[in-house]
């Protein structure tokens, strides 16, 4: 029978390094990581790990390494653009950063680079950014967020790559000059936001925030405000645009996979569901997300596009249709309210059922 990951962890380590190991192994799991050993002859007989999502290496793993016998097991990151961004937060970023990998450790690359990590330069970084010798528990969010963040990067690779580097454009809307701002008010104007119905004592969330659009004229009508987006450029420009605005949080992730601890009382989302292929799950999970009489506003395109085409890139996007909106949000259990037409969009305002009922 062939050895799994989890034999040679209980073979290798014990006690606190053992308990560790499993729980981490078990995330990975949870997250759909598949583990191969690698057999390559330049490995012999040592335990080496590949972590893959969907075919893409995320991390590695080596258990009792004979060539490094002071460590009972490491972790290496893969590298990956995401971790560029400034988007953890201060516990997380401090682990990182004592984790990086610096030219020396290995000798399989000449030198290094330097490499923006989490907001912060540094030189002859290896090419592996993370190194983690006999990972603790305190290390452990860390490796996690680290997965994640590999995770969400290759489930969204070139929707997050194309926003990122109209970041690195210094495209920002919050900032386009007056008639840009009203052209984009053509898909989402004040009649989009008055549809909210929003006050100081509403937690709201907005899935797609972008760099803050319409955050800014949303944020300061609620209690609490909570935006989303998976690009980690967008979201640090965000960070910016909203300093002022203490009851705002952000989060990078993929909506349809981050796990909310809260529900809202308006959820709102303009220009997004077209990057979103799997739309019946998106609006189930907005109904979900939802208090008894909460609210859903949502403006999409009317274009049937399916390709974004911005100066050389062209993305991949899943045009909505407005019939299938409407079955979409009657199939959730909420209640359809309204349907309204802009000058380039479909609006559709829903509710969540009082008692479920």
């Amino acid at each position: 029978m062939t050895k799994q990951i989890e034999d040679y962890i209980k073979e290798n380590l014990t006690g606190e390094d053992q308990a560790v190991a499993f729980e981490f192994i078990s995330f990975l799991q949870s997250n759909n990581i598949e583990f191969y050993k690698d057999n390559a002859s330049c490995w012999n007989d040592k335990i080496y790990y590949w972590l893959k999502f969907k075919n893409e290496c995320v991390a590695f793993i080596a258990i009792k390494d004979p060539d490094e016998p002071k460590n009972l097991w490491t972790v290496w990151s893969d590298d990956c653009k995401v971790f560029e961004a400034d988007i953890v937060d201060g516990k997380i970023k401090n682990t990182a950063w004592k984790h990086i990998d610096f030219c020396g450790h290995c000798g399989s690359c000449s030198g290094g680079k330097s490499k923006v990590i989490f907001g912060k330069e540094f030189h002859e970084v290896c090419g592996c950014t993370f190194r983690i010798d006999n990972p603790g528990r305190n290390d452990l969010p860390f490796l996690k967020k680290m997965v994640e963040l590999c995770k969400l990067y290759i489930s969204n690779n070139g929707i997050i790559e194309h926003y990122d580097l109209l970041i690195d454009e210094n495209n920002d809307p919050v900032h386009d000059p007056e008639p840009l701002r009203e052209y984009m008010d053509k898909w989402d104007g004040q009649a989009f936001i008055e549809k909210m119905k929003l006050d100081k004592g509403k937690t709201v969330l907005e899935i797609g925030i972008g760099t803050g659009r319409l955050a800014i004229r949303t944020a300061p009508k609620c209690r609490e405000f909570f935006g989303i987006d998976i690009s980690p450029k967008t979201i640090e420009k965000t960070t910016e645009n909203l300093a002022e605005y203490d009851n705002v949080s952000l989060i990078c992730d993929d909506f349809l996979t981050h796990q909310f601890n809260r529900d809202f009382d308006v959820i709102y989302s303009s220009l997004t569901f077209m990057h979103i292929e799997e739309k019946q799950k998106a609006i189930n999970k907005v109904a979900a997300l939802l208090k008894d009489g909460g609210r859903f506003v949502l403006s999409v395109d009317k274009s049937q596009s399916d390709t974004i085409e911005y100066g050389t890139r062209k993305i991949k996007i899943y045009p909505d249709n407005k019939e299938d909106i409407v079955k979409y949000i009657t199939q959730s259990g909420m209640n359809l309210m309204k349907v309204f037409e802009t000058d380039f969009a479909f609006v559709f305002i829903a509710e969540m059922k009082q008692n479920n009922s």
